[in-house]
Parts: structure tokens; sequence; C-alpha cells
């Protein structure tokens, strides 16, 4: 299955950081890329609980987001835009994939992975091309500096 990565490494608790995962008014603070902010977060973290969001761009404009939660459980949030919440299936799908969040404990420190999985290579490589690394990367730093910021 091919698979986009980013990793890295918090100065703050897992119990920390798996809240800034799983608690919408957190997650809206750092899920988007900056400038760009996020109006509305809905996140129900159960399986089959719904992810959507409203995205506010630079130029003011705004694109909405629905997908679903598959898991939340063993400090690891599973979603997918294949699908929204009540496992209903999605005609058009954003990019067709399925994305994780997985937290471990490093020596009071939080590892984080971040995974983008697709079921065909070349849907990953379209997610690399519109930027999965710096956009994912730039999430993961702002996720970092955010849970840090709650100490």
């Amino acid at each position: 299955m091919p698979e986009l990565v980013i990793e890295r490494r918090f100065q703050a608790p897992l119990a920390l950081v798996w809240r800034c995962l799983t608690e919408g008014a957190h997650l809206a603070r750092w899920w988007v890329p900056a400038p760009v902010s996020i109006d509305a977060m809905v996140l129900e973290p159960a399986p089959g609980g719904r992810f959507g969001y409203t995205m506010v761009m630079e130029d003011g404009a705004r694109v909405g987001m629905e997908m679903m939660i598959l898991s939340a459980a063993d400090h690891a949030l599973v979603f997918t835009d294949l699908m929204t919440a009540g496992f209903r299936p999605v005609a058009a799908p954003f990019l067709g994939s399925v994305g994780e969040l997985a937290l471990s404990e490093a020596g009071g420190e939080t590892l984080y992975r971040a995974t983008a999985r697709h079921a065909r290579a070349e849907d990953a490589v379209r997610h690399e091309e519109m930027g999965f690394h710096d956009g994912w990367g730039t999430v993961a730093d702002q996720l970092g500096i955010y849970a840090k910021g709650l100490l």
C-alpha cells in the first residue's frame, strides 16, 4: 500500500498531545498550515464519528471538508475521506486516502507519526505533488509548538 509519512518528536507529554489530536477545540488550532485557519471544527473521536471542518483561506474563501473517524484508540487517530459520518460512502473523495496520526512515548517526549495511505501508487504521487510533505510537515510542527505552549 503506497504510504506517505511524516515523523516528529515533541517536547510535550503523550497525554497532552493526545488531547490535541482528539479534542476539536485543540485540533482546530494547528490542523491546517497557517495562515489558513479553521472557522468550524467537529470531531467525534469514535468509529463512524464525524471529522468535519471549514478552512478559511488567505483570500477569505471558505473550503469545507467532511471525513469520518475509523478509530481513536491506543494513541492513534485514524480517519478517511472515503466516507463521512455514520459510514456513508463519498461519491468523489478529495484524495481517497486513510490518514493515521499515531503517538508513542519516549522519555517524557512524544513521538508523532502521520501516515497517509492510498490504494494506488498514482494517488500517493498526486498527494505528494500536492505538497504532502510541506503541508503535513507544517501542521506537525504547529502541533509541536501548540502542545509545548500548553505546558
